[in-house]
């Protein structure tokens, strides 16, 4: 990475399940070709209800 790339950190809640890799890589492809985000850092999350998000407001979309 360098001052000349974009760079997105996020969290994805998926209550499911872990998405797999193809679904992180399909993702990632969208973010460069949509928004010219080459580096994506995505962390996913079950949404467990015993530990949740501290910055999910009450309505989380």
């Amino acid at each position: 990475m360098s001052t000349t790339e974009t760079a997105l950190t996020a969290h994805l809640v998926m209550p499911d399940c872990y998405p797999g890799d193809a679904l992180l890589h399909e993702i990632g492809e969208e973010l460069r070709a949509h928004f010219q985000i080459v580096h994506p850092t995505l962390q996913v999350e079950t949404g467990d209800p015993g530990h949740p998000c501290k910055l999910a407001g009450e309505h989380l979309v």
